[in-house]
């Protein structure tokens, strides 16, 4: 089997095309650990390789909606799913949402790095003006990561979220194009990025 040429590349991580084929593997069964859905909007019913399979096959046959796998650099593992959404081709904005299914890379940076590099594909190649998220207010290393990334706080919805026998609020964050140009010279992956992007 031919090895997928990456996408965009970080320095931990790099993001290509999810193929029906991933449903197979551990992605197929990343919702159903309690600890990787805890906070998130899915996980509230149960996944198998099938229903992943068909999940994939209507992403890429969706025209407002493209999602990556995120892949360990150095084993070639995958270990994440990230994807831009709900693409609004007249207003220029989008969605990022992205589930690091493999607990052992928590905490690396892996998450940080794939989402600028969602954020750079919104930018650089979908021409977009503004992406935003929904985060849980609970999950504090999340909006760290985010934060990272140059986005910032819009609001919060109040009960937004149920999981865990109990409501969530969620943080609304996002990120302007121009403020994408003010930080992703801050960011550890910037040569990476300018090797790909040259202007």
């Amino acid at each position: 089997m031919t090895t997928p040429i990456p996408f965009l590349e970080g320095n931990q991580v790099h993001v290509r095309g999810l193929s029906v084929e991933d449903a197979a593997g551990p992605m197929g069964q990343w919702t159903n650990d309690r600890e990787v859905s805890r906070t998130l909007y899915r996980g509230a019913f149960p996944s198998d390789a099938g229903t992943v399979a068909k999940e994939i096959e209507a992403s890429r046959a969706s025209a407002t909606d493209i999602e990556f796998a995120v892949i360990e650099t150095e084993s070639g593992r995958h270990v994440g799913v990230a994807g831009i959404h709900g693409l609004n081709w007249v207003a220029r904005h989008c969605e990022f949402r992205i589930l690091m299914g493999e607990r052992d890379v928590w905490g690396q940076g892996y998450g940080t790095e794939a989402t600028q590099l969602m954020v750079v594909y919104a930018f650089e190649v979908l021409n977009m003006a503004k992406v935003w998220l929904g985060v849980v207010k609970d999950n504090a290393g999340a909006v760290r990561c985010y934060e990272k990334a140059g986005f910032v706080r819009e609001g919060e919805l109040r009960n937004e979220v149920y999981r865990n026998s109990r409501y969530y609020d969620v943080i609304r964050m996002s990120i302007l194009r121009d403020e994408y140009d003010q930080v992703k010279a801050e960011w550890t992956i910037a040569d990476k990025i300018r090797e790909q992007f040259p202007q």
